[in-house]
């Protein structure tokens, strides 16, 4: 494998229908007129890969390091090298995933203990939907490139199972997070619909005092006002109204 970092040496290698392809389109897998396959498409960290496969060898061109290290060690023909370098650069992804996985086990087991946090969770949740949508991309991505890879050369028919899995795998996680927060959007609701009950309840008690209130306090003169047991009289009122609706409430279980 020869890992070179310009990529303006592409020119030098392909026709210009080709080159005109390339330059329309930022994923693609090509045949060129010299039946050579041109692979191109954003890594998970956005490095940019091209891929040129000829009969004999396939040479890389990327600006990463890391990506180049997929590279180290790998010989053969140009197929037989393609394949190698798509399976070292597959090789962590389920052990990516299966640990994107773990921590969002992780963190559903302590979201519904913590309480008092609804707009961290909300935003730890948000944060894990981005990290699920990038990698969805990516896979998504992959996958219709190896299937135009494997329609080019059946030889590939492997890697394009795999990127297949790969994105299924992801597609669940995506599904799992999505019901975790659901979940977690019905029990906010909940405690919302609780906390709303509990108000209604409390001015339904003092509902009947404010008449109370307003109807004594009107500038009129009431009998009661000479009564001697009027002002009595109203407290065990506004007493026994409030006894009986808290009763009524607790009856109801609605406090």
């Amino acid at each position: 494998m020869i890992v070179v970092n310009e990529r303006e040496q592409l020119r030098h290698l392909v026709d210009a229908d080709t080159l005109e392809k390339v330059e329309n389109a930022r994923d693609y897998v090509i045949r060129t007129g010299q039946g050579d396959i041109l692979m191109s498409f954003r890594w998970l960290d956005h490095s940019l890969v091209v891929l040129h496969m000829t009969p004999q060898q396939t040479t890389l061109w990327t600006e990463s390091p890391q990506i180049q290290t997929f590279a180290n060690g790998i010989s053969g023909t140009g197929k037989e090298e393609l394949f190698e370098f798509l399976v070292a650069l597959s090789s962590d992804d389920v052990s990516h995933l299966d640990e994107l996985e773990d921590r969002i086990g992780s963190f559903e087991e302590t979201l519904f203990e913590e309480t008092g946090k609804m707009k961290e969770n909300f935003k730890r949740i948000h944060r894990f939907r981005k990290e699920v949508w990038g990698c969805k991309r990516y896979f998504e991505k992959m996958e219709l490139l190896t299937d135009e890879l494997m329609a080019a050369d059946e030889y590939f028919l492997f890697i394009d199972k795999k990127y297949d899995k790969l994105l299924n795998q992801i597609l669940r996680t995506q599904e799992y997070l999505d019901q975790i927060r659901q979940s977690y959007e019905a029990q906010v609701d909940i405690e919302q619909n609780s906390l709303m009950r509990f108000f209604t309840v409390v001015t339904s008690i003092f509902l009947p005092l404010t008449l109370i209130a307003g109807w004594y306090g009107m500038n009129l003169i009431m009998p009661e006002f000479k009564w001697p047991f009027g002002y009595p009289f109203v407290i065990i009122l506004s007493v026994a109204i409030v006894a009986f609706m808290i009763w009524l409430f607790r009856r109801k279980k609605w406090l």
